[in-house]
C-alpha cells in the first residue's frame, strides 16, 4: 500500500498566507567554522505550509494544538472532489461532493490545487462559508482539510474550532485522486501554540478496504 505525501516543503521563499512571517534557516553551527557539526536554526511562522489551527488560533481563552486529540487525525479519510464550488464551499457543494454518512475525516480538493504553481500567495482561493462549516459540524466530521492556507472564513474558523473539529490547511492534492484513504497527520508537538505545522501522508487502502 503506498503512501503519497500531501504536505508542502518547508523552505525560504515558499508561498504563506499574506502578512504570516516568512522561514528562515540559517547555519548556527558549522564544521567549516571550526564546530563539531553542522547545526541550522529555524524561525517561521507555526501556520507555515501544511499546518493545523488549534482553537487558541481564533478564541483568546482557546487551546492549542497540542490539546487535540491525535485520533481525529490518524485513521480512514474520504478525499472528495468540490469541482465548481462557486464564492465558497457551502452546504450545496458539500452535499453534491457525495460524502459518505459516517465520514469522520474528509479532505476537499478544489480548484485551489493549481494555486501551488504560482510564485506568491493569492486570496483567491475557495475556502468553507460558515454554512459550510456548520454542515460539517452537523454531519460528526472530525477533521476537515483543504488545498490552500485557510479551511474558511471567520465564521467558519469560529464554528470549526470552537467545536473541536480539526482543522488541516496547506494540503497538496495535485497528484490524489478522490476516494478513500488512510490519513496519516501529525502535527508537531508544540505546546500551547495557535497552531502547528504538520507533515501528512494518505496511504492507499486495498481494494474494499
Amino acid at each position: 500500500m503506498a503512501l503519497r505525501e500531501v504536505s508542502v516543503p518547508v523552505r525560504p521563499g515558499m508561498i504563506i498566507y499574506r502578512g504570516n512571517p516568512g522561514v528562515e534557516i540559517e547555519r548556527a553551527l558549522s564544521i567549516d567554522g571550526g564546530d563539531g557539526a553542522n547545526v541550522s536554526r529555524l524561525a517561521m511562522g507555526v501556520h507555515t505550509g501544511t499546518h493545523i489551527d488549534g482553537s487558541l488560533h481564533f478564541y483568546d481563552d482557546g487551546e492549542g494544538v497540542d490539546a487535540l486529540p491525535l485520533d481525529a487525525m490518524l485513521g480512514r479519510c474520504e478525499v472528495v472532489e468540490i469541482a465548481d464550488p462557486g464564492d465558497a464551499i457551502g452546504p450545496a457543494a458539500l452535499e453534491a461532493a457525495a460524502i459518505p454518512a459516517g465520514a469522520e475525516r474528509v479532505l476537499l480538493k478544489t480548484p485551489n490545487s493549481r494555486l501551488w504553481e504560482l510564485g506568491e500567495f493569492t486570496h483567491d482561493f475557495v475556502r468553507l462559508d460558515g454554512a459550510g462549516a456548520a454542515w460539517v459540524r452537523e454531519r460528526g466530521i472530525r477533521l476537515i482539510g483543504i488545498d490552500y492556507l485557510s479551511i474558511g472564513d471567520h465564521d467558519a474558523h469560529l464554528d470549526l474550532l470552537g467545536n473541536g473539529i480539526v482543522a488541516l490547511e496547506g494540503l497538496d492534492l495535485r497528484g490524489i485522486d478522490p476516494g478513500r484513504y488512510e490519513l496519516v497527520c501529525l502535527p508537531i508537538r508544540l505546546v500551547g501554540t495557535d497552531g502547528a505545522p504538520a507533515r501528512v501522508l494518505l496511504r492507499d487502502l486495498e481494494e474494499g478496504g
